[in-house]
């Protein structure tokens, strides 16, 4: 098979390049097409070509595996979305920055995100702690940007949280009807979102 580099002794894993990112990306397609309750970890180790045994050197539980998944997406797309908006110095560019990078992002890790919304959805998976404060944190990013535009006089907003929450639920729920590779891309479709949002934010002239 191609990416193993030896043949192993019984009960060890397969020697693959970065087996762990490999078990997480794998499982994050299996969770995605047949969901976390029809997933198994047997079903996971077939896919990488491990024995079951071989996929316990890394994870010990499905549930770890789910929530790698999770925690994973959410510090990238923080690091990727964040440099974006750091980029940009004006309220309404920052914003503009924020929601086409969120739906780019979405676009390349499709997988993970209807893994973290289809099994949570439908398992009722909490967060974890750690997942809580990974997924508050990239939500503050936006926050700021809309303190930020209000402070500025960029932006009219009565409730920067509840407007926050609703830019996030536009955006997220593209993972449950987006197709890649349709008419539109991704960013694209944000594009549009950004016009309809910013021109309900922009200050109303007086009068």
């Amino acid at each position: 098979m191609a990416g193993r580099t030896k043949r192993d002794a019984p009960g060890r894993p397969p020697s693959i390049d970065a087996p762990r990112e490999t078990i997480v990306a794998t499982a994050a397609r299996l969770f995605a097409e047949r969901g976390y309750d029809g997933t198994s970890l047997q079903d996971i180790a077939q896919a990488v070509t491990f024995t079951k045994a071989g996929l316990y050197h890394y994870f010990a539980t499905k549930q770890e595996i789910f929530d790698s998944i999770i925690l994973k997406l959410l510090a990238d797309m923080r690091e990727q979305v964040g440099a974006k908006v750091a980029a940009e110095a004006r309220p309404e560019d920052r914003l503009r920055a924020f929601m086409t990078g969120h739906a780019r992002f979405i676009d390349e890790n499709l997988a993970e995100f209807r893994t973290m919304f289809g099994a949570r959805g439908g398992a009722g998976q909490p967060y974890t702690p750690e997942q809580a404060a990974a997924r508050d944190a990239y939500a503050a990013i936006l926050l700021g940007i809309l303190e930020e535009g209000r402070a500025a006089g960029a932006f009219e907003i009565e409730d920067t949280g509840l407007q926050a929450r609703g830019i996030l639920g536009m955006l997220n729920w593209m993972a449950r009807w987006y197709c890649p590779g349709g008419e539109r891309p991704a960013a694209e479709i944000a594009e549009g979102f950004f016009r309809t949002v910013h021109r309900g934010l922009a200050p109303r002239p007086p009068g």
